[in-house]
């Protein structure tokens, strides 16, 4: 089992028209975390490993990254609505470039109640109005993602997360990506992260996470 260190991410707010003029940056809201596996280490996807037995010349690394979504405090308000995190694959040169063969999830979801319908009615004045209910939590449950990913192949992946009706934006959402590496080069990925909350008071708000270093650079391989 891997025991990932996590590391508070301060929350810096977009400046947009209308914005309150003390809006200062959110602090204890985020944390993230990271930790550079071996690709065929015990606990990796069954999947990945028939990959890894597909390509026994190439070089892969596993990173493994949780980001933290932590409630609403009285000196950070707001809800967390969406956020992403992405990751930017490169080498010092212009020659090849490191690629995330495989991420995981592509898809995590969560149950969530459909709506039902039924009729209402109405009586004012004499006259009968006729209308359509949706009374919450009825129907039968559907499949709702709350993280998905994109960008498998690609050396830029990326992973969204959401809110959705009965599951808030938080908690830990662990995310990995599968990278092959180009041998014999220092192999780094660039981690960007943005958020989306929404305050009582100023409606939806977005958020840039300052990361340490800024910007965080992992190495993957030297």
């Amino acid at each position: 089992m891997t025991e990932i260190r996590l590391h508070d991410v301060e929350l810096v707010p977009e400046r947009t028209l209308g914005s309150p003029a003390d809006d200062e940056p959110l602090r204890g809201r985020l944390t993230f975390g990271w930790d550079l596996l071996s690709a065929d280490h015990a606990g990796v996807p069954g999947d990945w490993l028939s990959y890894l037995g597909a390509a026994p010349d190439r070089e892969f690394r596993h990173l493994l990254m949780v980001c933290s979504f932590r409630p609403e405090t009285p000196d950070g308000q707001g809800d967390f609505r969406h956020a992403s995190l992405g990751i930017a694959l490169s080498t010092p040169d212009a020659g090849a470039r490191p690629v995330a063969r495989l991420i995981d999830p592509g898809e995590r979801t969560r149950p969530v109640p459909g709506l039902g319908t039924g009729v209402s009615f109405t009586v004012t004045t004499g006259v009968l109005d006729v209308g359509v209910e949706r009374p919450p939590a009825a129907g039968p449950a559907k499949e709702e993602w709350i993280v998905r990913g994109h960008g498998a192949s690609q050396p830029n992946p990326q992973w969204e997360f959401r809110r959705v009706k009965g599951f808030p934006l938080v908690g830990d959402h662990p995310v990995a990506a599968l990278v092959e590496i180009v041998p014999g080069r220092t192999n780094t990925a660039e981690i960007l992260f943005a958020a989306e909350l929404e305050h009582r008071t100023w409606g939806l708000r977005r958020y840039r996470a300052r990361l340490t270093p800024a910007p965080l650079t992992l190495v993957l391989a030297n």
